[in-house]
């Protein structure tokens, strides 16, 4: 149901459902995938809220206003940011985030934001780390070599969810693709009343939305409204031909037509908007009840996993790369995720390492002998 009401948001051939209680059931999803201002303002824009059951309504508008004011205090917290940079000639580019409500959607409002990511040139990583910090934002950890970015935080007010800033200076892990960041720089405008904080263009920002997506497999469907949106606004602007060249050179081809396909599937209609001039059967496993419930584990979701680390990377050297750094995770790694150390302890590093092989062996385990378990 959630699908379909989703698509007939886009698609306003589609009717909205007609039966009241079908909504109780929509809005656990949009809460659950945190999705209430973006539907909301997409109701309100197409004068279609008052279609809707009146309880409905008065939750979208309630979800609204939180994330109002949490996007206002981050937009805030963007412009000192950028300003910092500007006075100290940091070369910096918002990725996602307010700009990307701001400019896909119509409002800073209109999308959650719960970060900050901007891009910034290695060399000016240091140099970018002493602004953030005398801002008040606390480094976390040190930077591994399996990251692309440095991660700080802050507590906001009235929270108990701290503010996260990550500087990335890359979008792709190194040595997965060809991926060369400097294309995005190359083609980036200078953001209004700036000099060093640029914009992406929309091309570049099309191909960083598909590359998001796809690195978080697309298990919410804030990822599919980021691309159907940014569809929605460019439509024929963004030529599937040149992104997919680009794409091949890249080595980044697989992920983004495996990506594409599986929107496209989704959303149908978006072919009358820009059609995707490839062969729509998507080679990367989805299903709305998988995402809806991640707990689940089946034959399903495990081989879409072994797709992910074999066959939606363009070279089998890249494939392989990956492929090694899901079966033998880098220390760092672990540390960071299972066990969080201030200093290097063999113990319970090692404690970490038979959490991480013992949650594989636990998902085979139900894969083989439980594989019709359902949520």
């Amino acid at each position: 149901m959630f699908i379909e009401f989703i698509q007939s948001l886009y698609d306003q051939s589609r009717p909205l459902p007609e039966n009241p209680n079908d909504y109780s059931s929509i809005l656990e999803d949009i809460e659950y995938f945190h999705l209430s201002a973006t539907v909301y303002s997409l109701l309100k824009q197409q004068g279609r809220i008052e279609q809707t059951p009146i309880y409905f309504q008065n939750q979208l508008q309630k979800e609204y206003q939180t994330v109002l004011y949490n996007n206002l205090y981050i937009k805030n917290q963007v412009k000192l940011i950028l300003d910092t940079f500007e006075a100290n000639g940091i070369s910096a580019i918002p990725l996602k985030g307010i700009l990307f409500a701001e400019t896909y959607f119509g409002h800073f409002s209109a999308r959650r934001t719960t970060d900050i990511d901007i891009l910034i040139r290695k060399e000016d990583m240091e140099k970018a780390k002493v602004c953030i910090q005398k801002l008040e934002y606390n480094l976390e950890g040190d930077l591994p070599s399996y990251h692309f970015h440095r991660t700080f935080s802050k507590m906001m007010p009235h929270s108990s969810v701290p503010l996260t800033i990550e500087l990335h200076r890359d979008i792709l892990r190194k040595n997965t693709s060809g991926l060369e960041i400097e294309q995005f720089w190359h083609h980036s405008t200078p953001l209004e009343n700036y000099k060093h904080i640029k914009q992406l263009s929309e091309f570049h920002t099309f191909y960083m939305i598909c590359l998001h997506g796809w690195k978080h497999r697309m298990d919410s469907l804030k990822y599919f409204i980021d691309i159907v949106q940014t569809i929605h606004i460019l439509k024929h602007k963004i030529d599937y031909h040149t992104l997919f060249n680009i794409a091949k050179k890249d080595r980044t081809l697989k992920r983004l037509t495996s990506t594409l396909a599986v929107v496209y599937n989704q959303f149908p209609h978006l072919d009358q908007v820009n059609e995707l001039p490839i062969d729509k059967k998507s080679h990367m496993w989805w299903d709305y009840e998988q995402i809806r419930y991640l707990k689940t584990e089946n034959i399903r979701k495990f081989k879409n996993s072994i797709h992910f680390h074999l066959l939606d990377y363009d070279t089998l050297k890249h494939s392989i790369i990956v492929l090694k750094r899901w079966i033998f995770p880098a220390r760092e790694e672990i540390r960071d995720e299972y066990q969080p150390l201030k200093k290097y302890n063999k113990y319970k590093l090692l404690k970490g390492y038979s959490k991480y092989y013992g949650k594989k062996l636990s998902i085979l385990f139900h894969v083989l002998f439980y594989p019709k378990v359902k949520r």
